[in-house]
């Protein structure tokens, strides 16, 4: 297989490293432990063990977070220091790639990504990079731009900092989404008809502080309402949850109303009747 100095190797056989070939494809190549299935990518499959038969303009490891330093130490009996390697994750230090490499950094997309199932619009989709070096802050830059309108630099702290918020946006939200199910399922009500205020409430959110739009009623103060949904709730675990979540919501509004006068909006919440 000819290998031009432009082509991009991939490593790795899951979520990201499908999508990443997908948007890459006329320049990727992708290296797995066992070269099986070609039919599912979109890119010509490779063993990992070829990964030192070639040159490459720079290497993307799409692994587990685990296995980003074994594997990157790996790579130095593949490759000469100077080839860029980069991973992919949004948790993950910069330097958990092997020193021996002089051109690292990082590339990591903001969005939960599924093997197969294709992602519209990268165009729109912010894509978080950072180099150790100027070479390879210069060359992530240049390839993120050609992927997305949305590209900024974060250093590793900002950039897992940015991870845990989305953990809680976008994760812990979707397991929001199973209790509702649940809750719909068990009475034999369709979730189907909570779908528009979903689409609603994650439509309306335009970068200003969520909080400003709270409604419900913990944010009015509705012990009545509250207590009539507590008992509703069988499961002590959904009960737990909700007093937690209508207590941070009532915090997040008295901060808000309270912070001019330096006072601590804990004191206020037995005042509110939080059950």
């Amino acid at each position: 297989m000819a290998s031009p100095t432009d082509k991009i190797a991939i490593i790795g056989s899951g979520n990201l490293a499908w999508h990443l070939a997908g948007v890459l494809k006329d320049r990727a190549v992708v290296l797995t432990r066992q070269a099986d299935g070609p039919n599912r990518w979109p890119v010509p499959i490779l063993p990992r063990t070829e990964l030192g038969l070639h040159h490459w303009h720079c290497v993307f490891l799409a692994v587990p977070d685990n296995a980003i330093a074994q594997v990157s130490q790996w790579m130095t009996g593949q490759l000469p220091r100077e080839v860029p390697v980069f991973h992919t994750s949004g948790a993950t230090a910069v330097d958990r790639l092997d020193p021996y490499f002089i051109h690292r950094g990082v590339l990591w997309p903001i969005r939960s990504l599924r093997f197969g199932e294709t992602v519209t619009g990268w165009q729109d989709l912010p894509l978080v990079i950072h180099g150790y070096s100027n070479f390879a802050g210069e060359l992530l830059l240049g390839i993120a731009r050609t992927l997305s309108e949305t590209v900024s630099d974060l250093d590793d702290r900002q950039r897992a900092q940015l991870h845990l918020a989305a953990v809680f946006s976008n994760n812990f939200v979707t397991a929001l989404y199973e209790v509702a199910f649940q809750l719909c399922h068990s009475q034999g009500v369709p979730f189907e008809l909570l779908l528009p205020i979903i689409r609603n409430t994650a439509g309306r959110e335009d970068g200003t502080r969520p909080a400003e739009r709270q409604t419900g009623a913990a944010a009015r103060g509705d012990t009545h309402t509250m207590d009539r949904h507590l008992s509703l709730l069988d499961q002590k675990k959904y009960r737990r949850l909700y007093r937690d979540l209508s207590r941070l919501i009532l915090e997040n509004r008295l901060s808000q109303h309270d912070a001019h006068l330096g006072r601590d909006p804990h004191d206020d919440l037995e005042d509110e009747g939080i059950p």
